[in-house]
C-alpha cells in the first residue's frame, strides 16, 4: 500500500520538452518523438488538392507539405514538376497573351497618335467617306463631295480648303496605320518565333511614328 493509483491510460513519466513541429507519444515503455504537422495544410500528390493534417507523425503516403506551384504541375520523383506537354501549353498561353498585348498596344498607339480619344465615334466613322471624297476631288475637280460640302458649310469655311485638309489628314492617317501595322506584324513574328518563356518576355512591344514624307 501507500502507492499512488494512476488513472487508466496515464503514466507518471513527464514527456520531454520539444520544439515546435515535434510531439512525444508514449509507446508503452518510453516516449517516441514524432513530427507534428497537425493543423498544417498538406497537398495530395495525385491531385494537388489541399487538406488539413489531423494526426501526429509522419505524413501519410500521397501527401506533401509543398504546395504545387501551378495546377499543371504533377508530382514526380518526390517533387512537383512540369511535363514537356504542360510546359508547351504554358508557353502557348503566354504567347497568346503576348500577341494580345501587342495588338492592344498598337491600337492604343494609333488612338493617341491620331487623337482618336478626342473625336466622337460617329465622326470617326465619316473619315473613310471624307478620304474617298477628297481623293476623288484630287483626281477630278468636278467630283461631288457632299459630306465634305456639308462639313464645310457647318464650319463656315471654304469647301476647297476643307477638301485639301481632309486629303492631307487622310494620307497622314493611312501612313500612320500602315507603319504601325508593319511594326505590329514584326513584333508578332518575333513573338511566334520565341522558343521559350525567356525569349518571349524579351520581345519588345513598342511602336514609333512614321518619318514625315
Amino acid at each position: 500500500g501507500g502507492g499512488w493509483l494512476l488513472p487508466a491510460r496515464c503514466i507518471d513519466t513527464d514527456p520531454p520538452e520539444l520544439s515546435d513541429g515535434r510531439c512525444a507519444q508514449w509507446n508503452g515503455t518510453g516516449w517516441d518523438i514524432l513530427p507534428d504537422h497537425r493543423g498544417q495544410t498538406a497537398y495530395r500528390t495525385d491531385t494537388g488538392q489541399p487538406e488539413t493534417v489531423t494526426a501526429a507523425g509522419a505524413l501519410s503516403d500521397g501527401l506533401t507539405l509543398v504546395p504545387p506551384p501551378t495546377a499543371r504541375h504533377t508530382w514526380q520523383h518526390g517533387a512537383w514538376t512540369l511535363t514537356p506537354e504542360a510546359q508547351a501549353e504554358i508557353l502557348e498561353e503566354a504567347r497568346a497573351e503576348r500577341l494580345t498585348q501587342a495588338a492592344r498596344a498598337a491600337q492604343a498607339f494609333i488612338d493617341t497618335a491620331a487623337g482618336l480619344a478626342e473625336v466622337p465615334e460617329f465622326e470617326i466613322q465619316t473619315w473613310s467617306i471624307q478620304a474617298a471624297e477628297a481623293a476623288a476631288w484630287e483626281a477630278d475637280r468636278t467630283a461631288a463631295t457632299p459630306v465634305l460640302d456639308t462639313i464645310a458649310a457647318a464650319r463656315g469655311i471654304g469647301r476647297e480648303a476643307l477638301i485639301k485638309k481632309a486629303a492631307k489628314k487622310a494620307k497622314a492617317y493611312t501612313l500612320l496605320t500602315a507603319h504601325t501595322a508593319g511594326e505590329r506584324q514584326r513584333v508578332e513574328a518575333k513573338i511566334r518565333a520565341a522558343a521559350d518563356s525567356e525569349a518571349l518576355a524579351a520581345v519588345e512591344i513598342r511602336y514609333t511614328l512614321p518619318e514625315a514624307v
